[in-house]
């Protein structure tokens, strides 16, 4: 490639490079040419912007209108939905109550009305098809005794009723007591005749069903129709719930026999609606606020005045770029120019320190500059097209003049170069501080991992799973073999450990190295096997397994800087037997009650949802039987908490002595205890198991006192049965059931059995 020249370096201060074109005193029209064609671009683009958004707010505006119209359907359905919903309770209350009469009527229309006193006009109840009972009785007292069957509107909806045994919405009509309103009709029981006859009692009219009349205007309010944005007009279709082939019964624009631009169902309990929609005919805005016209004048303005600036600035660049050239070349660093992957130029300090003299048009590549480790942390094929993302730079090997490589520091920034954007390439020097911070770090390492490894027994192992180097506190207090460390040192682990275990070793070993971080493991090992045998003396009873074998605990730290120049990790193994055997047997405790050994309430708990669940499975149910001590606090006052314990303990071994396999013995706290059993097809196979138990409570039990004198006890038990699902979907309700069960034995003289159902204790 060409360096700067002389003939560069002089070219006439007055020329100017324009687009690529030398340019000798360019006249003074360009400028006011270039800002004037600006103009007429951005002009141009202005006006066809302004014809997009005028688009745009057309369809965003008819997008909105058609939200506005499916939130007024959305609501309206809600609404009408809700006092649907509402309404039906009291037709479910007139069949539970056929003997309702006018007092118990009014107390529950009274509490339903309440509800929302502004949406309900009347509730009435029929037997046969007039109109027996009516709430509120003041306004609405004409109502009583009207034949609804031959109301000229109100017939029919009241024949669809008794016909489909369906709630059905009537109206919108004209009610006998005044205004507009909807009629919410639901059947009383089974649909039947409409005589008025009574339920075998002269007084006890046979009720229909309930009406409840509903304020429309006040329906329409709360559903929204008299809020929104006015953009939209709207009609209702479908009087009686019959939709889209009913009449239009809400109208207050009148646009039913115009074009409608949306049609939406509003659906509910005994029918539905049509809610008919359209734009208001002045309702669609497309003015632009006049800030939008400001910044189309004032962009063309300024876009012009912009373009005459810029034109002046590339009358200066050329000057500018060559005094660049200049300062560049006087950096005492090595430094490249680049664009991509194309080398541009270089100034001496490069040129001396690696020897090269670069050709015309050469790439870097071409230089063989970096050492082939580190490229892969460069620019993928050494394109220098982005900016440094590590604004401190990266370390590189470079070859030098002599042959040798030397660490540089190297950074890239963009500068403007000829007829565009380069890259500056600074190769600092840092060959030395390089090799002083290995020197430095190597030791600062192997120190850290000297004092991480310490406690316990560590070794240096390396990639390949040979033992380099064995210490720790282990060999300080002489838990080794006379040979000392060196029986395993130079060793690998395929020969010191099992195989399994060996496997496991070099697996850890490897993917500590491979992924630079710490990593940690247990492992069983025999006595004296690759660790220190140590001595079982001063451990607890159980803390030994029954094989001897003992647990271990490692942390696997990678040697960063590398081990006497090999990829190696500290192995740092604790001894963990006794916390492990403390661990397993706190998960014991966890789930077992501590001095019966029978299973604790959080062991219940944990159960239950899995028996219940396959019972389900399996179309069978679960029994839970609570069985209560009779009188154990005078055995315990009597003789100590001690011969207590005993009776308790033995008498939880009798009891789980009785149960199958897949039933689950719980001591619920105190003297009482919980049997859930497994799944059972018949409850027929409870009883035997209850005589079972049962049999227990005969046993007369030989107890040790304190003194050491025996003692003789003989105790009974309440005992209540409850059955899941059918008196407990929870286990909390079943308890409770089997609960109750056992406190009726309680109050009837104790040591007997009693089932949730029927009162008879056995």
């Amino acid at each position: 490639m060409s360096q700067p020249s002389e003939e560069d370096s002089g070219r006439n201060p007055g020329a100017h490079d324009v687009g690529g074109m030398v340019l000798h005193g360019s006249p003074r029209s360009l400028p006011l040419a270039v800002g004037f064609v600006a103009m007429l671009l951005f002009a141009g683009m202005f006006l066809l912007a302004d014809r997009a958004w005028e688009r745009q707010l057309t369809e965003r505006h008819h997008s909105n209108l058609a939200s506005e119209v499916a939130s007024k359907r959305t609501h309206l359905e809600s609404v009408i939905n809700s006092l649907v919903h509402a309404t039906i309770g009291l037709s479910a209350y007139a069949e539970a109550r056929p003997g309702l009469d006018v007092e118990e009527f009014e107390r529950v229309a009274e509490r339903l009305y309440r509800r929302d006193p502004e949406v309900f006009r009347s509730l009435t109840l029929l037997a046969g098809s007039r109109i027996h009972f009516v709430y509120p009785l003041e306004g609405n007292r004409e109502a009583l005794g009207l034949d609804v069957a031959e109301h000229p509107e109100q017939g029919d909806s009241f024949r669809r009723v008794m016909d489909s045994g369906q709630t059905v919405v009537a109206g919108p009509w004209e009610l006998e007591q005044g205004g507009v309103g909807l009629l919410v009709r639901s059947p009383v029981g089974v649909p039947g005749s409409v005589d008025g006859v009574t339920n075998g009692s002269p007084s006890a009219p046979l009720f229909t069903m309930s009406s409840v009349a509903l304020d429309f205007e006040a329906i329409l309010e709360r559903a929204g129709f008299g809020q929104g944005s006015g953009l939209v007009q709207l009609a209702i279709k479908g009087r009686d719930g019959t939709g889209a082939r009913g009449e239009v019964f809400h109208d207050p624009q009148e646009i039913a026999a115009g074009p409608i631009e949306w049609r939406q169902t509003v659906s509910f309990a005994g029918g539905e609606w049509v809610l008919l929609a359209r734009p208001a005919e002045d309702a669609i805005p497309t003015a632009r606020p006049p800030a939008w016209w400001a910044f189309g004048i004032v962009g063309t303005l300024a876009l012009g005045g912009l373009s005459w600036r810029v034109t002046g600035y590339v009358r200066d660049r050329r000057r500018l770029l060559a005094q660049y050239h200049a300062l560049v070349s006087n950096l005492e660093d090595a430094t490249l120019v680049v664009r991509g992957t194309r080398l541009l130029w270089t100034n001496p300090a490069f040129r001396r320190a690696t020897g090269r003299t670069p050709g015309v048009l050469g790439t870097v590549e071409d230089l063989a500059l970096f050492h082939p480790d580190d490229i892969e942390g460069l620019p993928a094929d050494l394109d220098f097209s982005e900016e440094d993302p590590e604004p401190s730079g990266r370390q590189v090997r470079v070859r030098m003049a002599d042959g040798h490589w030397r660490f540089h520091l190297l950074r890239w920034v963009p500068i403007p170069w000829e007829q565009g954007q380069a890259m500056l390439l600074i190769l600092v020097d840092v060959h030395e501080n390089r090799m002083l911070f290995e020197a430095l770090a190597q030791a600062r390492d192997l120190q850290d991992a000297l004092f991480e490894a310490m406690p316990g027994h560590a070794l240096v192992i390396g990639e390949e799973g040979r033992v380099y180097r064995s210490f720790g506190d282990a060999w300080a207090r002489g838990e080794v073999d006379a040979e000392g460390p060196g029986a395993i040192v130079g060793h690998c682990v395929e020969e010191l450990l099992p195989e399994p275990v060996a496997r496991q070793f070099l697996a850890v070993v490897r993917r500590a190295l491979s992924e630079g971080a710490l990593q940690e493991t247990e492992y069983l090992l025999d006595p004296g096997v690759l660790h220190p045998a140590g001595s079982a003396e001063g451990y607890a009873p159980g803390e030994c397994r029954e094989d001897g074998q003992r647990w271990f605990e490692a942390r696997v730290r990678p040697i960063a800087a590398h081990f006497e120049g090999r990829a190696a990790v500290v192995w740092h193994a604790l001894d963990v037997t006794a916390r492990r055997h403390l661990e397993e047997r706190l998960q014991t405790l966890a789930w077992q009650d501590p001095l019966t050994e029978a299973a604790n309430r959080a062991a219940l708990e944990r159960a239950f949802p899995r028996m219940s669940s396959r019972a389900r499975r399996q179309g069978e149910q679960l029994a839970m039987i609570f069985i209560d001590l009779d009188r154990f606090k005078p055995i315990n006052d009597q003789y100590g908490h001690a011969v207590g314990d005993q009776l308790l303990r033995r008498l939880s071994a009798a009891l789980a002595d009785q149960l199958r396999a897949e039933d689950l013995l719980v001591r619920l706290g105190g003297d009482e205890f919980l049997i859930l059993t497994g799944s059972l097809a018949s409850r027929d196979e409870v009883p035997p198991l209850i005589e079972r138990l049962r049999g227990v409570f005969e046993t007369r039990w030989e107890l040790t006192l304190d003194d050491g004198a025996l003692v003789s006890v003989v105790v009974t038990a309440s005992i209540g049965v409850a059955f899941h699902p059918e008196h407990g979907e929870s286990l909390s309700e079943l308890i409770a059931s089997a609960d109750r069960a056992m406190y009726r034995v309680k109050g009837r003289g104790r040591n007997a059995v009693a089932w949730v159902e029927g009162d008879d204790v056995r």
